[in-house]
């Protein structure tokens, strides 16, 4: 223990308190995992299985992986022995979260938010079964309830874009000169708040994205703080090309500083949320059709697919998706207008 007189003896024991508070914490953890067995509650084995992803995963994915565990997992398994959850179990927790998971009291969730949910919880058991306290589970067996809501990509007509990029250009500030970076590169807003001067080199006229912004909320103190970090996956790392045009725009507002965050001017960035709520206000000033921040970043993309010199492999990479296959996914069936020119091609042959 610290024994160093300038410290007032009240904090001497509070450290001490704090010490061997971390000691026993330690201590049980190591005793539960030795005597990890199949009778062991899903509440314990969550709890030690969150311990050994806090190190291995960022923040704002242990963040997730916690609120789900406590606000689904727990309240509905977490008394269970481990050994009892089955695959008709998850089947039916599956069905009670379609029709009865929301929070709020206020009906089902969504297909993709259950299956985030069951991802964890799949996660959760193999850790449990590579401990050899359960049998593998067969998750081939598990199905998911119909989604049949059409998944319709949102993004600005030509025409809407035209308004919102003359409103900039009326207005240039380096928080409107944001708005066109994700216009014009498809930058994620987390991107968009973490771009520091240097990231962009004014030579190569390119910018790297090699970090993001996010407010993570930590559910054990009850409050939330703003995390810089990585990208979450290695291909959001990334160097995009940006037309020249914009880039000297974005001179404009460039400084020596390499560590001055660009929306800001300062080294301090702002947050996605705060930046969401300039763009809202940007927008009804100008009087322009009402779009979330993350649809310029599709309205980027279905612009990029309808020139037919812009190659499918170059966007994802540009958008930082994980393959090509997932960019045709979300934007392939998105460009009417392309399908049109396509089958029109057929005229000939009438």
């Amino acid at each position: 223990f610290c024994t160093h007189r300038c410290i007032h003896p009240q904090d001497d024991n509070l450290r001490s308190e704090n010490l061997l508070n971390t000691l026993f914490n330690n201590y049980m953890e190591v005793f539960i995992m030795k005597n990890l067995t199949k009778n062991t509650t899903f509440a314990i084995l969550a709890h030690l299985w969150l311990k050994e992803k806090q190190t291995l995963v960022t923040p704002s994915t242990y963040a997730g992986f916690l609120l789900i565990v406590e606000n689904h997992l727990i309240p509905y398994f977490g008394l269970q022995k481990i050994c009892d959850i089955t695959e008709s179990k998850i089947q039916e927790f599956i069905f009670y979260l379609f029709y009865n998971g929301r929070l709020d009291n206020a009906g089902g969730l969504t297909v993709k938010t259950i299956r985030d949910i069951i991802l964890v919880l799949r996660l959760t058991l193999n850790f449990a079964y590579r401990s050899k306290v359960i049998e593998a589970l067969n998750w081939d067996l598990i199905e998911y309830p119909k989604d049949l809501k059409i998944k319709k990509v949102v993004a600005l007509s030509k025409e809407e874009e035209q308004k919102l990029i003359q409103a900039i250009y009326l207005n240039l500030t380096r928080k409107s000169v944001g708005i066109l970076l994700t216009l014009f590169t498809g930058l994620r807003i987390g991107e968009l708040c973490g771009l520091q001067m240097s990231d962009i080199s004014l030579t190569d006229k390119t910018i790297s994205v090699n970090k993001t912004v996010q407010r993570i909320y930590d559910k054990s103190k009850k409050k939330s703080y703003i995390h810089i970090g990585s990208p979450k996956t290695k291909s959001s790392e990334r160097t995009i090309p940006v037309p020249s045009l914009l880039m000297i725009i974005i001179k404009k507002f460039y400084t020596a500083n390499p560590n001055h965050f660009f929306l800001t001017g300062r080294i301090k960035p702002t947050e996605p949320r705060v930046y969401r709520q300039f763009f809202s206000r940007f927008v009804k000033k100008h009087k322009l059709i009402p779009v979330k921040f993350h649809e310029l970043r599709h309205t980027f993309a279905i612009r990029a697919i309808e020139i037919s010199d812009f190659d499918i492999k170059s966007l994802s990479e540009i958008l930082g998706h994980k393959n090509v296959s997932f960019t045709l996914n979300v934007y392939g069936r998105a460009n009417l207008q392309q399908k049109i020119k396509c089958m029109n091609l057929l005229n000939d042959l009438l």
